[in-house]
């Protein structure tokens, strides 16, 4: 059975407390998520998020998120993060990476780009190492199998964005918080951006 991790957006009422859903909505009036991933694909973003206090759940927020849980009792799972404390939304990922690997990017065939990243200070360590002793020698693994390490002359800087990091979740949310905000709603009535998730 699939997981998945809902993102909408929300508001708290600053003089109340009291958090409400503010969209997006479709045609037919049904709130629907800026950000939808399965387990298998998500960040930890979900762990930033704190679960709404009871006494917070506005009538509008009930409305589109409880339902009937196994026992017959009515319940509520909604999590929230104030807008203003989402993470760094910088997703473009920049170091040093196998030559090969981007050569195979580049050519759409390549899944794994991240896997073989360095960062500039373990870079200039390799190339140090290479031109004092010389390129890495093979070596066998505890199977017996022979590799070689990648030497520093086997990379090459590098920039590509990661769609499956949580830096590009964050990007959507704060792109959908930018393109239905209205200042005169918020900055004028006490008004909160909150971010909602949901999960399930």
């Amino acid at each position: 059975m699939s997981y998945y991790y809902e993102y909408y957006i929300g508001y708290e009422d600053t003089q109340t407390g009291i958090i409400y859903p503010y969209g997006p909505y479709n045609c037919q009036g049904k709130l629907k998520p800026i950000v939808e991933k399965s387990r298998s694909f998500a960040s930890d973003l979900h762990n930033s998020f704190s679960r709404i206090d009871s006494g917070c759940i506005s009538e509008e927020l009930r409305k589109e998120f409880e339902y009937e849980n196994w026992k017959g009792e009515k319940q509520i799972d909604v999590k929230y993060l104030y807008f203003e404390d989402l993470p760094n939304s910088d997703y473009i990922k920049k170091g040093y990476f196998l030559i090969e690997d981007v050569q195979a990017y580049e050519q759409g065939g390549c899944d794994d780009l991240f896997y073989h990243i360095i960062s500039p200070i373990v870079y200039a360590e390799k190339m140090r190492n290479e031109l004092t002793f010389g390129k890495n020698q093979p070596k066998k693994d505890i199977e017996g199998e022979e590799y070689t390490e990648p030497n520093a002359s086997d990379y090459m800087y590098y920039a590509v964005p990661d769609y499956n990091c949580k830096e590009y979740e964050v990007s959507q949310i704060k792109e959908a918080v930018n393109m239905l905000y209205d200042y005169d709603f918020f900055e004028d009535n006490n008004k909160r951006i909150v971010i909602l998730e949901t999960e399930g």
